[in-house]
């Protein structure tokens, strides 16, 4: 663990404590983002625990940084893969140098209050299609439905749910898909940070039923197309 980091785990049970139950509170070390999470309160809200992976957020962080005028993220949402809504908010933790190191997260679990809220909306309003009208319109709105990321416990966890991700738009079994959506999946993928994950290219090429030479060799395409 970076030594930089030791000051920050103090405040990981401090905020937990201060904020409250409803908020998870990680400290990730991005030297190892395979196993990122060194502090962890109220974990249970994800299932997640020490050593766990990182969040796509944070792998995303770590695969093209975040600009050097930039201390923060605030209010993005993340939802796990047991369908829990969270608010979010990541503090950058940098060396002398600028470099980033880790992140203070603060995960704020929305979803009873989200389930609250429609409850009091059926009651009052009392009727459901006009409540389903609502919620059609909110999710318009991207109040609800903008979800930036998925996190989850364990690095097998992580990979599955960026791929299912990934391969939600396509109609057709991922084994069916044509070369240039299979070129388009690792680039979205590439994009998220998989490959980052250590059997993230063995699980692709599982799910796409291709070897893994053959997933290298997209991302050599992707990488000389970007060029």
């Amino acid at each position: 663990m970076d030594r930089k980091l030791e000051p920050y785990i103090p405040m990981v049970d401090f905020l937990s404590k201060a904020l409250g139950e409803y908020y998870e509170i990680v400290l990730h070390d991005l030297s190892n983002p395979k196993h990122s999470i060194i502090a962890i309160a109220n974990g249970c809200l994800s299932g997640r625990t020490v050593g766990d992976t990182a969040s796509g957020f944070v792998l995303r962080a770590v695969k093209y940084g975040v600009e050097q005028n930039t201390d923060y993220a605030v209010n993005y949402r993340i939802k796990n893969m047991n369908g829990h809504l969270f608010r979010s908010s990541s503090y950058y933790i940098r060396n002398d140098e600028g470099i980033l190191q880790g992140m203070m997260c603060i995960n704020f679990n929305i979803t009873p209050f989200v389930d609250l809220r429609e409850k009091l909306t059926k009651h009052i309003i009392g009727n459901e299609f006009f409540l389903d009208n609502i919620c059609k319109s909110k999710n318009q709105n991207n109040e609800i439905s903008n979800v930036f990321q998925h996190f989850q416990g364990s690095m097998e966890d992580v990979i599955r749910m960026m791929i299912e991700n990934a391969l939600a738009k396509y109609s057709v079994a991922p084994e069916r898909l044509s070369v240039d959506e299979r070129i388009s999946v690792v680039h979205d993928l590439n994009d998220t940070g998989l490959f980052l994950l250590k059997g993230g290219v063995a699980s692709l090429a599982e799910w796409l039923d291709v070897s893994e030479p053959t997933i290298y060799r997209y991302l050599g395409k992707i990488k000389r197309k970007n060029e």
